[in-house]
């Protein structure tokens, strides 16, 4: 499985750090986010475990799809969707994020 990382540039004023800056995308475009948007990563982590969802990790942090994230934790449904629609744009069009 192929890997791109992006990394989104802080705000002006704001200092989150790269991990949580950081998104994903495989090449048959699965793309993978914090699994932290949904609460405590390792719950989170745990569960893509009981019924063998894929997980990574980058930064010593886990990232888990945005499909089965916005599934399981419907409150992270609307991130999900505009993350993966903004790394999408991003990554075809080959600019830097």
């Amino acid at each position: 499985m192929q890997l791109n990382w992006f990394e989104v540039e802080n705000s002006v004023g704001k200092k989150s750090p790269r991990w949580q800056r950081s998104v994903a995308i495989t090449s048959d475009g699965t793309v993978f986010i914090p699994s932290a948007i949904a609460g405590n990563e390792h719950e989170v982590f745990l569960c893509t475990l009981s019924d063998g969802t894929p997980s990574l990790n980058y930064l010593n942090h886990i990232y888990v799809p945005t499909s089965w994230l916005a599934q399981e934790f419907p409150d992270t449904k609307e991130t999900c969707e505009v993350i993966e629609l903004n790394i999408r744009k991003f990554s075809e069009s080959g600019l830097p994020m």
